[in-house]
């Protein structure tokens, strides 16, 4: 096991501590700040063996900066997702999280990864031709499925942030997805054109499932062997949904958040 192999172990681990511990144990805000980290590590352990560390630091140095700018434009014009207004603890620029645009680096880092193999199949080597074209249209949307997941819970059932006009997908107006696909394009455009060559990594075909199923099967087991009723309901613009208890809402949250990272990029990519 070489040592970014060794690091992605040890990152998935602090996350499956972080996404599973018991809430009395761990603190909302601690259990984020471990998971993030962990998903950085890893994400970046991974980046290093297919682009090397310049090309893993430099797809972190296009993704980060596009979702600060389009973040912090949306919440004084409104463009691309909306006016909204963060409420989470942590620092904040220009009425952003700095923490928030690490969440599109992670992600998004997963949707080129799945784009990438959609389109050019696990061949090193630079994107040639319309491949430096296609692959960030095709990102961009995975990216945007990953938000019908992160939005409705983080907005609507947990309060993280909240939107001026509720609409959409459970308070969650369309515009705000429109606005994943442009500022993903955006990334990932800029990623295209500058990105170094992929590397031939080989195949590790034992490693992806028993890491990822390891991530996924607590929440999944939690979620299901804690059948807590539903008894409140959250209400956005006038409209109701069904939300959960304290318990039956940490393993909901958990379980969707898992969900959303499904397809993880394996070192075939």
């Amino acid at each position: 096991m070489n040592k970014q192999e060794a690091a992605s172990w040890t990152s998935a681990g602090v996350v499956a501590i972080a996404e599973n511990a018991p809430a009395s144990l761990l603190q909302a805000s601690w259990s984020m700040m471990l998971s993030s980290g962990g998903l950085i590590v890893f994400l970046l352990s991974h980046g290093t063996l297919v682009y090397g560390w310049r090309g893993a630091v430099g797809f972190l140095a296009c993704a980060y900066p596009v979702a600060f700018a389009f973040e912090a434009l949306s919440v004084a014009i409104g463009f691309p997702f909306g006016y909204f207004t963060h409420h989470g603890p942590g620092a904040q620029l220009l009425g952003v999280p700095l923490t928030v645009p690490i969440l599109y680096s992670t992600a998004g880092y997963v949707a080129w990864s799945i784009a990438r193999l959609l389109i050019v199949g696990d061949r090193p080597g630079p994107l040639i031709g319309s491949q430096r074209f296609s692959v960030p249209p095709i990102a961009a949307l995975v990216l945007a499925g990953y938000d019908v997941v992160f939005d409705p819970s983080g907005a609507t059932l947990n309060g993280a942030w909240s939107f001026r006009s509720p609409s959409g997908l459970y308070g969650v107006p369309l515009t705000n997805f429109l606005g994943w696909v442009l500022t993903g394009w955006v990334a990932f455009q800029i990623f295209a054109c500058l990105a170094p060559p992929a590397r031939a990594t080989g195949n590790s075909p034992v490693l992806p499932p028993i890491l990822w199923l390891g991530l996924l099967s607590p929440s999944v087991i939690t979620f299901v062997s804690r059948p807590v009723p539903v008894t409140d309901a959250v209400t956005v613009a006038e409209r109701s949904f069904l939300a959960a208890t304290s318990t039956k809402q940490r393993s909901l949250s958990g379980c969707s958040a898992w969900v959303s990272r499904l397809s993880p990029p394996s070192h075939s990519f």
